[in-house]
């Protein structure tokens, strides 16, 4: 009697070995994963002076970010980048983008009392040059004091292609920053 209930473990233990290898799986190492984001890190630069935005979100969830306002300066073109960290593991997000930059894509949405008077523009390409939005050029119009919003989405492309014009179905960062032009 043991050696059939030894026979019938084996093959049932195979059975699961085999089965647990899916040729369906995605060939690349970070399908599928989404990065654990904590801190994003915005500076503007015009000239001499450097603006600092940080959003701070201690785990990662997503919806408890601690953000600072920007205070821009009316008349003004700022050179801008963000850069993303996972404080948890001690990552650096922005270079995984970097790496992987055919696969991520920022938006920036101006909205508000400053929808009409800030424009960003991308200034970063991918190998198939579609904008990736590590960096990009803000540009404030002249005009009195205003205010309004700054949002950012990172999108992630694993399932559908990258267009350069569309968000994708997977969101790593979505967060909103103040803005008050002066």
């Amino acid at each position: 009697m043991k050696f059939p209930i030894r026979t019938l473990l084996v093959l049932l233990l195979l059975s699961f070995t085999l089965n647990a290898c899916d040729s369906a799986e995605p060939d690349h190492d970070h399908a599928g994963e989404e990065e654990l984001i904590t801190r994003v890190v915005v500076t503007l630069t015009s000239g001499t002076d450097t603006i600092t935005a940080t959003a701070n979100d201690p785990d990662g969830d997503g919806t408890g970010f601690e953000i600072d306002p920007i205070v821009l300066s009316s008349g003004t073109t700022y050179s801008g980048s963000i850069a993303l960290w996972d404080d948890v593991n001690l990552e650096n997000i922005t270079e995984e983008i970097e790496e992987e930059d055919d696969e991520h894509q920022f938006f920036y949405t101006v909205g508000g009392g400053v929808s009409d008077r800030v424009d960003v523009s991308i200034t970063d390409r991918d190998s198939n040059n579609l904008p990736v939005g590590l960096t990009f050029d803000l540009v404030v119009s002249d005009g009195g004091p205003a205010s309004g919003t700054l949002n950012v989405v990172l999108s992630h492309f694993d399932d559908q292609p990258k267009n350069g014009s569309d968000r994708s179905d997977e969101t790593d960062v979505n967060v909103t920053f103040t803005i008050s032009l002066q």
